[in-house]
C-alpha cells in the first residue's frame, strides 16, 4: 500500500516538473543582426553573449528572415593554460661571480610566450636576458632584455601567523616567438654570493598567436586584509563566462616589489531565492610578481599580469608582507575579440540565437571549404549585434496548469479520493 501511494506521488512530482521544464534545445535570447546587401558579414561577441551563452559558444546559432540555420566560422579563444616544452640544454657557461648561460634547442620553430626557470638561491632578483635565432640564422637577436626572476625568503610576519611563506617567481614573458634556438642569460643580483646555476628550463607554447585585445574597466571593490597582511582587489568583469588573458594595474607607488595571487570565484547556477546557498569557493589561478624600481638609471616594471581564462568574478590577493598597501589607482582587463563570420545570402534581417542548454555544437561543412579561415574572415564587413531580446516561443505561453485549471484540480480530487479508498481497504483488512 504505501509502495502504490509513493509510486502516485512520484507520478504527481514527475508530471509537475515536466510541466515547469524549459526545452533543453531551446533559445533564450535572440539578437537581430541587419544586413544591408549579400556577402560575408561579421558580428563581434559582446559581454550580453557572455553573460547568456553557455561558457563553450556551442548554443550559438545564426539563423535567417524565415528561421532557416546558417552556417558559421567561429573565432574562439581558448582559455587553457599554455602547454609545456622541455628544450634540450645545450652549451652551458658562467661568468663568475656574474652570471649563467645555457641554449636552448626546441628541434624546429615553436610558438613560445614564456620560459620558467629553475634557478638556484633562495634568495635574488636577477636580470634574465633572452635572444633567439632560427636554423639557418648566423647572429642572434634579442628577444628580452629587461625580465627580472625573484626568490623571497619568509618574512619576520611569517613568525607571527601572517600569510608570508618564502615564494618563487621565475617565469619570463616572452615576446611571441618561433625560434629555434633561444640562449638564457641569467646575471647574478647586487650583493648576491654563492654559485649561480640554470638547473632546468620549460617553455611555454602556443597552438596559435595572441587575439586582439580590448581594455575593460571592471567593477573594482578593494578590502585590507590586516591580519594577513594583504590587499585584495576584487573584480567583476560583468559576465558569467567573459573571456580574459591579462590583468593590468595602474599603481602610483614609485618603487615596490609584490607577489600576487589571482583567484577566481564562479558564478553559482540559478537557485530559488529561498535557499540562499552559499557562495563558491574561490580557487586559486596563478602566482606572479608586480614590480617598479630603477636600475641602471632606467625604470624597469611589470604591472601586466598574463593568464586567459572565462569568468566573472576575480580576485586578486597581493601579499604585502611588512610594507604599506600600494595605492592601486585602477585595474584594467584585457579582453580578447571573439567574433562570429557567415554569408549573408541576400539583404536581410539575420538572428543570433543563443541560451539553450542542451543544445550540442553545431557541424557545418564551412570550417573544411573555405580554406583559409583567417583570410575568409578578414574580408567579412563588420555589422552591430542589436539589443538583445527574449525568443518568441509557443513554450512562452501560459503555463499548462493556468490554461486548464479545471483538469488540473479534478485530477488533484480524483487523486486524493483514490488514496483515500485505498488506505480505509488496508485498514479493514488490517483488523
Amino acid at each position: 500500500m504505501r509502495s502504490a501511494a509513493r509510486r502516485v506521488g512520484s507520478g504527481l512530482a514527475a508530471a509537475a516538473i515536466s510541466l515547469a521544464a524549459a526545452p533543453a534545445g531551446r533559445p533564450t535570447v535572440e539578437r537581430a543582426i541587419d544586413v544591408p546587401r549579400p556577402g560575408r558579414v561579421v558580428v563581434v561577441l559582446d559581454r550580453d553573449v557572455y553573460e547568456a551563452a553557455r561558457a563553450d559558444l556551442a548554443d550559438l546559432r545564426v539563423v535567417d528572415a524565415e528561421g532557416r540555420p546558417v552556417p558559421y566560422l567561429l573565432e574562439r579563444v581558448g582559455e587553457e593554460p599554455p602547454a609545456f616544452k622541455t628544450p634540450a640544454l645545450l652549451n652551458r657557461g658562467f661568468v663568475r661571480g656574474r652570471s649563467a648561460t645555457v641554449t636552448l634547442d626546441f628541434a624546429g620553430p615553436v610558438l613560445k610566450r614564456e620560459l620558467v626557470l629553475s634557478l638556484s638561491g633562495d634568495n635574488f632578483r636577477r636580470r634574465v636576458v633572452v635572444e633567439g635565432k632560427g636554423a639557418h640564422d648566423q647572429a642572434w637577436t634579442t628577444v628580452t632584455d629587461a625580465a627580472y626572476v625573484f626568490a623571497v625568503p619568509p618574512s619576520a610576519a611569517a613568525a607571527r601567523g601572517a600569510d608570508a611563506i618564502a615564494r618563487r617567481y621565475e617565469t619570463v614573458t616572452l615576446p611571441e616567438n618561433n625560434h629555434q634556438f633561444l640562449k638564457v642569460t641569467v646575471f647574478k643580483g647586487e650583493d648576491e654570493t654563492g654559485d649561480l646555476e640554470i638547473r632546468e628550463v620549460r617553455a611555454g607554447t602556443a597552438a596559435v598567436r595572441r587575439p586582439r585585445e580590448v581594455a575593460l574597466a571592471p567593477r573594482l571593490v578593494r578590502t585590507e586584509d590586516v591580519e594577513r597582511r594583504q590587499t585584495l582587489l576584487t573584480l567583476d568583469l560583468g559576465a558569467r563566462h567573459q573571456p580574459f588573458r591579462a590583468i593590468e594595474l595602474d599603481v602610483a607607488d614609485a618603487r615596490f616589489f609584490r607577489g600576487v595571487t589571482l583567484e577566481a570565484r564562479p558564478d553559482p547556477a540559478p537557485s530559488p531565492p529561498a535557499l540562499h546557498p552559499p557562495p563558491p569557493p574561490w580557487r586559486a589561478l596563478a602566482e606572479c610578481a608586480i614590480y617598479r624600481y630603477e636600475e641602471g638609471g632606467r625604470t624597469v616594471e611589470n604591472l601586466r599580469l598574463e593568464l586567459p581564462g572565462r569568468e566573472r568574478t576575480l580576485r586578486l590577493r597581493i601579499h604585502n608582507r611588512d610594507d604599506v598597501p600600494l595605492d592601486v589607482r585602477a585595474v584594467t582587463v584585457g579582453a580578447p575579440v571573439e567574433r562570429l563570420a557567415f554569408e549573408a545570402a541576400a539583404p536581410s534581417r539575420y538572428r543570433l540565437r543563443y541560451g539553450a542548454p542542451g543544445l550540442g555544437a553545431p557541424a557545418y561543412d564551412l570550417p573544411r571549404t573555405v580554406g583559409d579561415a583567417a583570410l575568409w574572415t578578414a574580408t567579412a564587413r563588420e555589422a552591430p549585434l542589436q539589443p538583445p531580446v527574449r525568443v518568441p516561443a509557443p513554450s512562452d505561453r501560459p503555463p499548462w496548469t493556468e490554461r486548464h485549471p479545471a483538469l488540473l484540480w479534478a485530477g488533484l480530487v480524483a487523486t486524493v479520493v483514490i488514496l483515500g479508498l485505498v488506505t480505509r481497504r488496508a485498514l479493514r483488512a488490517a483488523a
